[in-house]
Order: C-alpha cells, then structure tokens, then sequence
C-alpha cells in the first residue's frame, strides 16, 4: 500500500511540473502541492469489497488572500489546469474515481504567504454508486440531502440537516457570521425537491457562489459561497465532512449546539472572491 502512494506522488509530481510554470510556481512547488494532494487522498480513498481505491473527485486548495489574488489576475485558468494534472496523474495510477477530480482555489487569511492547505472529499460515495449518474433525472424527496454541511474558513464544518437555514450577523440566525460586511440577514439555505438552494436575502455586500454574484442558486458539493470576506465550502458525503474540520461546539450558553461562532480576525479591506467553476 506504501508503494501505491509513493507511486502517486511520483506520478502529481511530474504531471503538475508541467503545469506549475510562472506564476503558480511561485507560490507553490509540484512537490509540495503532490505531497498535500497524496496525503489528502490517501486519508481519503474508500476501499470496495474487490479491493479497488476510490479517490475523491473534489479538491480545495486555500491560500493566503494576496497569493489567490495574484494567481486570479496572473493565471486566472490555474483551478483548471490543476484539475487536468491531477486527473493525468489519476489515470496512470492505479485509483479508480467516479468523477473527473475539480480542484478549486479559495483564501485563507490564516495562511502565511506561499503557504496553503487541501482538502479533498468525495461529491458522492464510491461504494453505492459504481457508474456515472445524471443528477438531473435522479427524483429526489424532498429533505436535506444525507451528509450535507458547510466548510466554514477552511477549519470548521457546519453540519446541515434543517429544511430552512439562516445565515448572517444577527445572533438569532442558524450560522451565525460575524463580519461587518455581512448583513444582518444575509441569506438562506432552503431545501427544494432534495437540493439546498442559497437565496440572497437582498443583503448589502451580496452573494457570490464560485466568484458569481447570484440571487439563488442550487448548491453542489464543492461550490464555495462568498458571504462578504468570510467564504463557505459546500459539500456531501454520509460519512461526514473531512476530519480536519471538526465540529465546533461554542463555549457561551446562549449558543444552540452546532452553531458555529464567529470568526474572530481584522477585517479584509480589499475582498476576494473564490474561483474554480469548471
């Protein structure tokens, strides 16, 4: 098994050495970003009862504000070719996965210049679904969608299971955001025919999901929703969000359970928004 990942990050290593030139080379080594992206799926990687590896398929790569800034105006088509290096590196190992992977970039002010942080899940499981399904034609009930939450900064997860979620400054909503650019009833998840949809609530700064500023929109695993400066990661998966963001359990009483506090950080002047809609 050893030798299979090794493998792996031989083979990111050498397809992303062809597409780390100029600017995304600056930030950041193919061997630094192919031994995050190995350990990400390694961590992972579900097993079926033949014994074949499944790699997730969705990938978000957070960067210093000033890093993501730079690529977006230097090399504004980085998400993609990531994606294609990674599905290259994919086809020469010995993984099997669903769905072509998406890598998608996203701030994190926490993070150091040239510093970053991936996170990978997977959209949909491996081990119910072995062949490609038009989401379209699947009929869905009407309740949340199993597994769904939100990765809030890039560190904590908020678990999803309610019909109708709000999100904004004021401390009587769901996830609660404090940031001075969010208004007080920003927006709203609502669950319609088995899907989250996030609505706009007429808010002051907007929503944006994956860097397009929208009134509704139906969320998929792996679209990042920028409220003001503090963006939100959506996923699915049964099995839970990553275990690198646990749930945050706040210390005041006067929090419900699996609220999420605010983030406590200096304001952003200058904003960014994610990107990496393929």
């Amino acid at each position: 098994m050893e030798k299979q990942w090794s493998r792996l990050e031989e083979l990111i290593t050498s397809s992303m050495q062809t597409t780390l030139r100029g600017p995304t080379s600056e930030i950041a080594s193919a061997s630094a970003i192919a031994q995050q992206l190995t350990q990400e799926i390694s961590s992972c990687a579900r097993v079926d009862d033949e014994g074949r590896s499944y790699a997730p398929d969705q990938y978000t790569i957070s960067l210093n504000p000033l890093d993501f800034d730079y690529l977006r105006q230097k090399a504004p088509q980085a998400h993609r070719h990531l994606s294609a290096a990674l599905l290259k590196a994919l086809n020469g190992s010995s993984l099997s996965f669903l769905k072509n992977p998406q890598v998608t970039l996203a701030t994190d002010p926490t993070l150091a210049r040239t510093e970053f942080r991936v996170i990978a899940w997977h959209s949909s499981d491996p081990l119910q679904f072995t062949d490609e399904i038009d989401d379209s034609k699947i009929e869905r009930p009407n309740v949340p969608p199993p597994g769904a939450f939100l990765i809030v900064e890039g560190k904590r997860h908020f678990p999803l299971t309610d019909m109708l979620i709000n999100l904004g400054r004021r401390l009587d909503n769901h996830l609660i955001l404090e940031d001075r650019h969010v208004s007080r009833s920003h927006a709203r998840l609502e669950v319609i025919k088995g899907q989250y949809i996030i609505i706009d609530m007429n808010s002051t700064a907007g929503t944006r999901v994956n860097g397009r500023l929208i009134t509704r929109h139906t969320l998929r695993p792996g679209d990042i929703v920028s409220i003001a400066a503090v963006q939100l990661i959506y996923g699915e998966d049964p099995a839970g969000p990553p275990d690198v963001t646990p749930p945050y359990r706040p210390p005041m009483d006067k929090f419900v359970e699996d609220q999420i506090t605010p983030l406590k950080q200096d304001p952003i002047e200058k904003k960014t928004a994610p990107y990496g809609e393929n």
